[in-house]
């Protein structure tokens, strides 16, 4: 028996299929859906940034010498969040209504974990100029 090929439908680039900026997590934003996304994006953009002068930054400043544990801890911090604040900017959008896995597994704890890299390395910078 011959099973004939059903076309399967072209796959979206990122997978992105139902963002909409006007609604924001299910929700009818009207006049606020343009301020809403300009927030988010200006975020995104702003930890993007950031993370590259940084990088930029450490490369200059440490060429060649060892980059001290602080600042290490600080960097990857800055660079998670710049992760995780694009993907709330399209996660926001993507899931019509997000449930609790998805807020806190791909949301919530990419963000407390760049925080507390960015914490922890504050806190070894302290100890390193304080000793």
């Amino acid at each position: 028996m011959i099973v004939p090929l059903t076309p399967t439908p072209k796959p979206l680039m990122l997978g992105i299929e139902n963002f909409n900026i006007d609604n924001f997590m299910g929700q009818a934003l009207g006049w606020l859906k343009w301020p809403t996304l300009l927030g988010l994006v200006f975020s995104a953009v702003a930890f993007v940034v950031a993370a590259y002068y940084i990088i930029q930054y450490t490369k200059g400043f440490f060429s060649g010498r060892k980059i001290q544990k602080s600042w290490k801890f600080i960097l990857w911090g800055v660079f998670i969040m710049a992760i995780a604040e694009i993907g709330e900017m399209l996660a926001f959008y993507e899931w019509p209504l997000p449930g609790f896995i998805e807020v806190n597994f791909l949301l919530v704890i990419p963000h407390a974990l760049g925080g507390l890299l960015i914490g922890l390395g504050a806190y070894f910078l302290y100890k390193e100029v304080t000793s």
